[in-house]
Protein backbone atom coordinates (compact mmCIF):
# COMPACT_ATOMS: atom_id res chain seq x y z
CA UNK A 1 0.00 0.00 0.00
CA UNK A 2 1.19 3.44 -0.86
CA UNK A 3 1.55 6.49 0.79
CA UNK A 4 3.30 10.02 1.40
CA UNK A 5 6.63 10.56 2.27
CA UNK A 6 8.69 13.85 3.16
CA UNK A 7 11.58 13.62 1.78
CA UNK A 8 14.53 16.63 3.26
CA UNK A 9 16.92 17.93 0.56
CA UNK A 10 19.64 20.47 1.26
CA UNK A 11 16.93 23.37 2.46
CA UNK A 12 13.51 22.17 0.99
CA UNK A 13 10.99 19.50 1.95
CA UNK A 14 9.55 17.38 -1.46
CA UNK A 15 6.57 15.02 -0.99
CA UNK A 16 6.25 11.51 -2.80
CA UNK A 17 3.83 8.97 -3.21
CA UNK A 18 6.13 5.60 -1.94
CA UNK A 19 5.06 1.94 -1.81
CA UNK A 20 7.29 -0.41 0.56
CA UNK A 21 8.48 -3.80 -0.75
CA UNK A 22 10.63 -6.74 0.46
CA UNK A 23 14.03 -7.17 -0.95
CA UNK A 24 14.89 -10.49 0.42
CA UNK A 25 14.79 -9.55 4.62
CA UNK A 26 15.29 -6.56 4.12
CA UNK A 27 12.30 -3.95 3.53
CA UNK A 28 13.17 -0.72 0.76
CA UNK A 29 10.56 1.67 -0.76
CA UNK A 30 10.39 2.77 -4.08
CA UNK A 31 8.73 6.17 -5.17
CA UNK A 32 5.94 6.07 -7.29
CA UNK A 33 5.96 9.39 -8.06
CA UNK A 34 6.66 13.16 -6.81
CA UNK A 35 3.87 14.87 -5.57
CA UNK A 36 5.37 18.21 -4.98
CA UNK A 37 7.13 20.31 -2.29
CA UNK A 38 6.30 21.89 1.14
CA UNK A 39 6.24 25.84 2.01
CA UNK A 40 5.26 26.97 5.06
CA UNK A 41 3.53 24.27 6.23
CA UNK A 42 1.43 24.33 2.91
CA UNK A 43 1.98 21.41 0.43
CA UNK A 44 2.50 22.86 -3.35
CA UNK A 45 1.49 20.21 -5.66
CA UNK A 46 3.94 19.67 -8.59
CA UNK A 47 1.85 19.36 -11.62
CA UNK A 48 2.85 18.92 -15.71
CA UNK A 49 2.44 22.08 -17.10
CA UNK A 50 1.41 20.10 -20.47
CA UNK A 51 -1.72 19.05 -19.05
CA UNK A 52 -2.92 22.08 -17.65
CA UNK A 53 -6.33 24.08 -18.81
CA UNK A 54 -8.03 27.48 -17.41
CA UNK A 55 -11.36 26.58 -16.54
CA UNK A 56 -11.89 29.75 -15.51
CA UNK A 57 -10.75 33.46 -14.70
CA UNK A 58 -13.21 35.54 -11.93
CA UNK A 59 -13.14 39.00 -10.44
CA UNK A 60 -11.92 38.20 -6.87
CA UNK A 61 -10.03 40.21 -4.47
CA UNK A 62 -12.24 43.68 -4.56
CA UNK A 63 -15.46 41.27 -3.56
CA UNK A 64 -13.36 39.44 -1.04
CA UNK A 65 -11.90 42.80 0.79
CA UNK A 66 -16.04 43.82 1.02
CA UNK A 67 -17.06 40.33 2.08
CA UNK A 68 -14.25 40.47 5.21
CA UNK A 69 -15.28 43.97 6.14
CA UNK A 70 -18.81 43.13 6.34
CA UNK A 71 -18.05 39.72 8.35
CA UNK A 72 -15.60 41.90 10.33
CA UNK A 73 -18.79 44.39 10.99
CA UNK A 74 -21.06 41.61 11.38
CA UNK A 75 -23.11 42.39 8.67
CA UNK A 76 -24.09 38.58 7.85
CA UNK A 77 -25.25 38.29 10.88
CA UNK A 78 -27.67 41.50 11.27
CA UNK A 79 -29.11 41.48 7.98
CA UNK A 80 -31.42 38.36 8.63
CA UNK A 81 -32.50 35.70 6.35
CA UNK A 82 -31.79 37.39 3.19
CA UNK A 83 -28.33 38.62 4.08
CA UNK A 84 -25.96 37.15 1.27
CA UNK A 85 -28.66 38.81 -1.00
CA UNK A 86 -28.68 42.49 0.50
CA UNK A 87 -24.72 42.24 0.69
CA UNK A 88 -24.56 40.86 -3.02
CA UNK A 89 -26.58 44.06 -4.14
CA UNK A 90 -24.16 46.20 -1.50
CA UNK A 91 -21.34 44.60 -3.34
CA UNK A 92 -21.98 44.77 -6.67
CA UNK A 93 -23.36 48.46 -5.89
CA UNK A 94 -20.02 49.54 -4.94
CA UNK A 95 -18.14 47.89 -7.44
CA UNK A 96 -19.96 47.45 -11.15
CA UNK A 97 -23.75 49.04 -10.51
CA UNK A 98 -25.47 46.76 -12.69
CA UNK A 99 -29.10 46.62 -12.74
CA UNK A 100 -30.73 43.53 -11.15
CA UNK A 101 -32.24 41.80 -13.61
CA UNK A 102 -28.25 42.04 -15.08
CA UNK A 103 -26.58 40.04 -12.55
CA UNK A 104 -27.23 36.52 -12.29
CA UNK A 105 -25.82 36.27 -15.78
CA UNK A 106 -22.62 39.17 -14.35
CA UNK A 107 -22.10 37.31 -11.38
CA UNK A 108 -20.74 34.37 -13.11
CA UNK A 109 -17.61 36.29 -13.78
CA UNK A 110 -17.17 36.78 -9.85
CA UNK A 111 -16.82 34.57 -7.17
CA UNK A 112 -19.27 36.55 -5.35
CA UNK A 113 -21.56 32.95 -5.13
CA UNK A 114 -18.26 31.10 -3.41
CA UNK A 115 -17.68 34.04 -1.03
CA UNK A 116 -21.85 34.76 0.01
CA UNK A 117 -22.80 30.33 -0.55
CA UNK A 118 -25.16 30.63 -3.21
CA UNK A 119 -25.63 27.92 -5.19
CA UNK A 120 -28.32 29.12 -7.92
CA UNK A 121 -29.68 33.19 -8.44
CA UNK A 122 -32.54 34.56 -9.90
CA UNK A 123 -33.03 38.10 -10.36
CA UNK A 124 -36.41 37.58 -7.80
CA UNK A 125 -34.24 36.57 -5.27
CA UNK A 126 -32.98 40.30 -5.17
CA UNK A 127 -36.61 41.98 -5.33
CA UNK A 128 -37.32 39.97 -2.78
CA UNK A 129 -34.36 40.67 -0.54
CA UNK A 130 -35.11 44.20 -1.18
CA UNK A 131 -38.43 43.58 0.53
CA UNK A 132 -36.93 41.62 3.06
CA UNK A 133 -34.69 44.50 3.96
CA UNK A 134 -37.18 47.27 3.86
CA UNK A 135 -39.14 45.21 6.73
CA UNK A 136 -35.80 44.87 8.74
CA UNK A 137 -35.51 46.93 12.03
CA UNK A 138 -32.68 48.91 10.19
CA UNK A 139 -32.74 51.63 13.28
CA UNK A 140 -31.76 48.46 15.47
CA UNK A 141 -29.22 47.84 12.17
CA UNK A 142 -28.03 50.95 12.01
CA UNK A 143 -26.88 50.90 16.32
CA UNK A 144 -25.13 47.75 15.67
CA UNK A 145 -23.34 48.90 12.66
CA UNK A 146 -22.23 52.18 14.74
CA UNK A 147 -21.14 49.76 17.48
CA UNK A 148 -18.81 48.09 15.55
CA UNK A 149 -17.50 50.89 13.22
CA UNK A 150 -16.68 53.42 16.43
CA UNK A 151 -14.49 51.88 19.39
CA UNK A 152 -14.71 55.52 21.09
CA UNK A 153 -16.26 56.08 23.68
CA UNK A 154 -16.40 59.68 24.03
CA UNK A 155 -18.97 60.72 21.75
CA UNK A 156 -17.84 64.12 20.72
CA UNK A 157 -19.88 65.60 18.09
CA UNK A 158 -22.03 64.61 14.92
CA UNK A 159 -22.69 66.62 11.72
CA UNK A 160 -26.35 66.53 10.38
CA UNK A 161 -27.41 67.11 6.81
CA UNK A 162 -30.16 66.57 4.34
CA UNK A 163 -29.41 66.20 0.74
CA UNK A 164 -32.47 65.23 -2.06
CA UNK A 165 -32.39 63.03 -5.14
CA UNK A 166 -34.43 62.17 -7.83
CA UNK A 167 -36.14 59.05 -8.13
CA UNK A 168 -38.76 57.03 -10.64
CA UNK A 169 -41.76 55.67 -7.89
CA UNK A 170 -44.98 55.84 -9.51
CA UNK A 171 -46.31 55.75 -6.02
CA UNK A 172 -45.33 58.95 -4.47
CA UNK A 173 -47.67 61.28 -4.53
CA UNK A 174 -46.48 64.79 -3.81
CA UNK A 175 -45.52 66.92 -6.20
CA UNK A 176 -42.47 67.70 -8.21
CA UNK A 177 -40.35 70.13 -6.71
CA UNK A 178 -37.35 71.82 -8.09
CA UNK A 179 -33.87 70.46 -7.01
CA UNK A 180 -30.68 71.86 -6.23
CA UNK A 181 -29.15 71.71 -9.64
CA UNK A 182 -32.43 73.15 -11.04
CA UNK A 183 -34.40 70.44 -12.24
CA UNK A 184 -38.48 69.71 -11.55
CA UNK A 185 -38.91 65.88 -10.48
CA UNK A 186 -40.31 64.08 -7.75
CA UNK A 187 -37.64 64.49 -4.76
CA UNK A 188 -36.68 62.19 -1.69
CA UNK A 189 -35.07 63.59 0.80
CA UNK A 190 -32.25 62.02 2.83
CA UNK A 191 -31.29 63.23 6.38
CA UNK A 192 -27.87 61.76 7.37
CA UNK A 193 -26.03 62.04 10.59
CA UNK A 194 -21.88 61.02 10.41
CA UNK A 195 -19.78 61.52 13.34
CA UNK A 196 -17.22 64.78 13.17
CA UNK A 197 -13.90 63.00 13.22
CA UNK A 198 -14.35 59.72 11.20
CA UNK A 199 -17.30 60.70 8.99
CA UNK A 200 -18.70 57.01 10.35
CA UNK A 201 -23.01 57.22 9.64
CA UNK A 202 -25.01 56.98 12.67
CA UNK A 203 -28.42 57.14 11.09
CA UNK A 204 -30.48 57.99 8.62
CA UNK A 205 -34.23 59.10 7.48
CA UNK A 206 -35.89 59.40 4.62
CA UNK A 207 -38.28 62.28 4.01
CA UNK A 208 -41.06 63.02 1.06
CA UNK A 209 -39.37 65.91 -1.11
CA UNK A 210 -41.73 68.77 -0.42
CA UNK A 211 -40.77 68.99 3.23
CA UNK A 212 -39.12 71.95 4.50
CA UNK A 213 -35.92 71.19 6.09
CA UNK A 214 -36.78 72.91 9.31
CA UNK A 215 -39.74 70.79 9.88
CA UNK A 216 -36.75 67.58 9.30
CA UNK A 217 -34.86 69.06 11.99
CA UNK A 218 -37.47 69.06 13.88
CA UNK A 219 -38.84 65.65 13.78
CA UNK A 220 -35.18 64.47 13.64
CA UNK A 221 -34.70 66.05 17.50
CA UNK A 222 -36.73 63.13 19.13
CA UNK A 223 -34.31 60.66 18.18
CA UNK A 224 -32.36 59.81 20.84
CA UNK A 225 -29.19 59.16 19.18
CA UNK A 226 -28.47 62.31 18.69
CA UNK A 227 -28.68 63.31 22.21
CA UNK A 228 -25.55 60.92 22.47
CA UNK A 229 -22.89 63.49 21.43
CA UNK A 230 -21.66 66.10 23.04
CA UNK A 231 -23.11 68.78 20.37
CA UNK A 232 -24.23 68.51 16.90
CA UNK A 233 -23.79 70.72 13.83
CA UNK A 234 -26.15 71.45 11.38
CA UNK A 235 -26.57 74.17 8.47
CA UNK A 236 -28.23 77.49 8.74
CA UNK A 237 -31.08 76.09 6.46
CA UNK A 238 -32.36 73.58 9.29
CA UNK A 239 -32.94 75.65 12.20
CA UNK A 240 -35.40 78.27 13.39
CA UNK A 241 -35.54 80.54 16.82
CA UNK A 242 -38.44 77.71 17.89
CA UNK A 243 -35.94 74.85 17.45
CA UNK A 244 -33.41 76.57 19.56
CA UNK A 245 -35.54 77.07 22.37
CA UNK A 246 -37.22 73.49 21.95
CA UNK A 247 -32.66 72.36 21.68
CA UNK A 248 -32.55 74.70 25.00
CA UNK A 249 -35.21 72.90 26.68
CA UNK A 250 -33.91 68.93 26.25
CA UNK A 251 -30.31 70.46 27.07
CA UNK A 252 -28.90 69.31 23.13
CA UNK A 253 -25.59 71.79 22.41
CA UNK A 254 -25.83 72.64 18.91
CA UNK A 255 -23.51 74.47 16.66
CA UNK A 256 -25.13 76.23 13.43
CA UNK A 257 -25.53 79.14 10.88
CA UNK A 258 -28.43 81.50 11.26
CA UNK A 259 -30.03 83.45 8.71
CA UNK A 260 -29.42 87.79 8.49
CA UNK A 261 -32.50 89.33 9.33
CA UNK A 262 -32.99 93.00 10.57
CA UNK A 263 -33.47 92.54 13.52
CA UNK A 264 -30.02 90.59 13.92
CA UNK A 265 -28.65 93.37 11.42
CA UNK A 266 -29.76 95.96 13.41
CA UNK A 267 -28.86 95.29 16.60
CA UNK A 268 -25.63 92.79 16.28
CA UNK A 269 -24.58 93.54 12.84
CA UNK A 270 -23.54 97.35 13.57
CA UNK A 271 -19.90 97.02 13.92
CA UNK A 272 -17.10 99.47 12.83
CA UNK A 273 -15.22 97.66 10.52
CA UNK A 274 -12.42 99.19 12.34
CA UNK A 275 -13.03 97.01 15.30
CA UNK A 276 -13.74 93.74 13.81
CA UNK A 277 -11.14 93.97 10.72
CA UNK A 278 -7.88 93.70 12.95
CA UNK A 279 -5.53 90.94 13.97
CA UNK A 280 -7.26 90.23 17.46
CA UNK A 281 -10.39 89.22 14.98
CA UNK A 282 -8.13 87.28 12.87
CA UNK A 283 -9.35 83.61 12.63
CA UNK A 284 -7.16 81.50 9.56
CA UNK A 285 -9.26 78.70 8.14
CA UNK A 286 -8.09 76.39 5.55
CA UNK A 287 -8.82 78.22 2.55
CA UNK A 288 -9.63 82.05 3.87
CA UNK A 289 -9.54 84.27 6.19
CA UNK A 290 -12.03 85.29 8.42
CA UNK A 291 -12.44 87.85 11.42
CA UNK A 292 -15.14 87.48 13.93
CA UNK A 293 -17.03 88.61 17.37
CA UNK A 294 -19.40 87.18 19.50
CA UNK A 295 -22.37 87.99 21.41
CA UNK A 296 -24.45 86.53 24.05
CA UNK A 297 -27.69 85.68 22.16
CA UNK A 298 -30.64 83.45 23.20
CA UNK A 299 -28.39 81.48 26.15
CA UNK A 300 -25.65 80.80 23.56
CA UNK A 301 -23.24 82.92 21.83
CA UNK A 302 -24.18 84.43 17.97
CA UNK A 303 -20.52 85.10 16.31
CA UNK A 304 -20.50 87.60 13.48
CA UNK A 305 -18.18 86.31 11.06
CA UNK A 306 -16.89 88.74 8.60
CA UNK A 307 -14.89 87.68 5.23
CA UNK A 308 -13.32 90.32 3.51
CA UNK A 309 -13.19 88.26 0.10
CA UNK A 310 -16.94 87.37 0.26
CA UNK A 311 -17.18 90.75 0.49
CA UNK A 312 -15.64 91.77 -2.19
CA UNK A 313 -17.21 89.43 -4.83
CA UNK A 314 -21.07 90.43 -3.10
CA UNK A 315 -19.80 93.83 -3.69
CA UNK A 316 -18.45 93.60 -7.51
CA UNK A 317 -21.68 91.25 -8.00
CA UNK A 318 -24.36 93.87 -7.26
CA UNK A 319 -22.54 96.73 -9.07
CA UNK A 320 -22.44 94.79 -12.21
CA UNK A 321 -26.13 93.12 -11.90
CA UNK A 322 -27.22 97.12 -10.97
CA UNK A 323 -28.67 96.05 -7.78
CA UNK A 324 -25.91 97.76 -5.62
CA UNK A 325 -27.45 99.03 -2.42
CA UNK A 326 -25.28 101.28 -0.33
CA UNK A 327 -27.81 99.99 3.27
CA UNK A 328 -27.14 96.44 2.69
CA UNK A 329 -23.81 96.96 1.48
CA UNK A 330 -22.31 97.35 5.10
CA UNK A 331 -24.00 93.61 5.79
CA UNK A 332 -21.99 91.86 2.64
CA UNK A 333 -19.18 89.62 4.02
CA UNK A 334 -20.99 88.69 6.86
CA UNK A 335 -22.29 85.40 8.45
CA UNK A 336 -23.85 84.02 11.61
CA UNK A 337 -22.73 81.00 13.23
CA UNK A 338 -24.86 80.28 17.06
CA UNK A 339 -23.96 77.73 19.50
CA UNK A 340 -24.27 76.63 23.09
CA UNK A 341 -21.01 75.10 23.60
CA UNK A 342 -18.03 75.94 25.92
CA UNK A 343 -15.46 75.81 22.48
CA UNK A 344 -13.74 79.22 21.67
CA UNK A 345 -14.91 81.48 18.53
CA UNK A 346 -11.66 79.63 16.56
CA UNK A 347 -13.33 76.35 17.56
CA UNK A 348 -16.36 76.91 16.69
CA UNK A 349 -15.92 79.17 13.52
CA UNK A 350 -13.00 76.10 12.07
CA UNK A 351 -16.11 73.05 13.00
CA UNK A 352 -18.40 75.28 11.10
CA UNK A 353 -17.18 76.41 8.49
CA UNK A 354 -14.90 72.65 8.10
CA UNK A 355 -17.92 70.64 8.26
CA UNK A 356 -16.99 69.01 4.98
CA UNK A 357 -17.04 65.92 6.23
CA UNK A 358 -20.96 64.31 5.94
CA UNK A 359 -20.92 66.45 2.41
CA UNK A 360 -18.22 63.99 1.43
CA UNK A 361 -20.29 61.47 2.62
CA UNK A 362 -23.15 62.31 0.69
CA UNK A 363 -20.73 63.02 -2.63
CA UNK A 364 -19.97 58.99 -2.10
CA UNK A 365 -23.52 58.11 -2.09
CA UNK A 366 -24.07 60.38 -5.13
CA UNK A 367 -20.93 59.38 -7.07
CA UNK A 368 -19.28 56.32 -5.45
CA UNK A 369 -22.29 54.39 -4.41
CA UNK A 370 -24.51 55.75 -6.96
CA UNK A 371 -27.45 56.74 -4.73
CA UNK A 372 -28.96 59.71 -7.76
CA UNK A 373 -31.16 58.98 -9.59
CA UNK A 374 -32.85 56.37 -8.09
CA UNK A 375 -34.61 53.91 -11.10
CA UNK A 376 -36.97 51.93 -9.69
CA UNK A 377 -40.82 51.95 -8.68
CA UNK A 378 -41.93 50.66 -6.22
CA UNK A 379 -41.92 52.98 -2.90
CA UNK A 380 -40.33 50.35 -0.84
CA UNK A 381 -37.85 49.08 -3.35
CA UNK A 382 -36.61 52.85 -3.57
CA UNK A 383 -36.44 53.13 0.09
CA UNK A 384 -34.03 49.82 0.61
CA UNK A 385 -32.33 51.04 -2.55
CA UNK A 386 -31.51 53.83 0.56
CA UNK A 387 -30.61 51.50 2.95
CA UNK A 388 -27.85 49.57 0.43
CA UNK A 389 -26.47 52.89 -0.47
CA UNK A 390 -26.24 53.98 3.80
CA UNK A 391 -24.92 50.07 4.13
CA UNK A 392 -22.07 50.82 1.22
CA UNK A 393 -21.04 53.87 2.69
CA UNK A 394 -21.04 51.93 6.37
CA UNK A 395 -18.13 49.79 4.33
CA UNK A 396 -16.57 52.05 2.41
CA UNK A 397 -15.92 54.70 5.62
CA UNK A 398 -14.43 51.86 7.52
CA UNK A 399 -12.45 50.97 4.94
CA UNK A 400 -11.51 54.33 4.58
CA UNK A 401 -10.33 54.99 8.21
CA UNK A 402 -8.34 51.70 8.27
CA UNK A 403 -6.26 53.17 4.85
CA UNK A 404 -5.82 56.41 6.69
CA UNK A 405 -2.32 56.19 7.25
CA UNK A 406 -1.86 55.85 3.71
CA UNK A 407 -3.58 58.39 2.27
CA UNK A 408 -5.30 55.78 -0.10
CA UNK A 409 -9.36 56.17 -0.54
CA UNK A 410 -11.39 53.42 -0.31
CA UNK A 411 -12.79 53.69 -3.30
CA UNK A 412 -9.50 53.94 -5.17
CA UNK A 413 -8.44 50.84 -2.88
CA UNK A 414 -10.76 48.73 -3.90
CA UNK A 415 -9.83 49.49 -7.61
CA UNK A 416 -6.25 48.94 -7.55
CA UNK A 417 -7.21 45.68 -6.07
CA UNK A 418 -9.75 44.48 -8.45
CA UNK A 419 -7.05 43.57 -10.75
CA UNK A 420 -6.45 40.16 -8.81
CA UNK A 421 -8.47 37.97 -10.28
CA UNK A 422 -8.99 33.88 -9.67
CA UNK A 423 -8.11 31.65 -11.69
CA UNK A 424 -9.26 28.31 -11.87
CA UNK A 425 -7.00 25.54 -12.60
CA UNK A 426 -7.35 22.01 -13.76
CA UNK A 427 -4.60 19.26 -14.89
CA UNK A 428 -5.96 16.18 -16.97
CA UNK A 429 -3.28 14.02 -16.61
CA UNK A 430 -3.31 14.10 -12.99
CA UNK A 431 -7.26 14.56 -12.50
CA UNK A 432 -6.27 17.50 -10.20
CA UNK A 433 -8.11 20.79 -9.92
CA UNK A 434 -6.58 23.74 -7.85
CA UNK A 435 -6.78 28.04 -7.84
CA UNK A 436 -4.28 30.47 -8.14
CA UNK A 437 -4.11 34.18 -7.99
CA UNK A 438 -1.65 36.56 -9.28
CA UNK A 439 1.04 37.52 -7.11
CA UNK A 440 0.45 40.76 -5.17
CA UNK A 441 2.22 44.79 -6.21
CA UNK A 442 3.67 45.94 -3.03
CA UNK A 443 1.12 48.59 -3.05
CA UNK A 444 -1.57 45.58 -2.79
CA UNK A 445 -0.07 44.21 -0.26
CA UNK A 446 0.49 47.29 2.00
CA UNK A 447 -3.44 47.47 1.54
CA UNK A 448 -4.15 44.40 2.57
CA UNK A 449 -1.78 44.67 5.05
CA UNK A 450 -3.65 48.00 6.65
CA UNK A 451 -7.23 46.45 6.43
CA UNK A 452 -6.05 43.44 8.10
CA UNK A 453 -7.11 41.02 5.24
CA UNK A 454 -5.03 37.99 3.11
CA UNK A 455 -5.89 36.54 -0.33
Amino acid sequence: MSFIRKIKKKNAVYLAEVENYREGKKVKQKVIRYIGKEVAGEVVRRVDSSGIEIKSVKKYLDYKILHDISKELGLTEVLGNYAKYILLLVYTHIICRKSIYRLPEYLEQTTLKELLGIKNLIDKDLYKALDELEELDFEEIEKKIFEKLSTRKEKNALILDITDTYFSGSEAFWKARKGKDGKYDKLLQIALAVTKEEGFPIMHKTYEGNINNMNIFQDLLSETRLKKFNFIVVDRGMISYETISDLRNINQKIITGLRLNAKIKKNYLNIDREKIYTPDCLIKLKNTKVYAKDFDFMEGKLIAVYNPEIELIKRNHAIESGRFDSNEARYMGYSLIYHTTKLSNIEVIKIYYEKDIVEKAFKELKSSINLNPIRKYRMSHIKAHVKICYIAYSLLSYIKNKLAPSGISATDALEKLSPVYKVELSSIKENFNWSKTVALTKEQGVILKLLGCSV
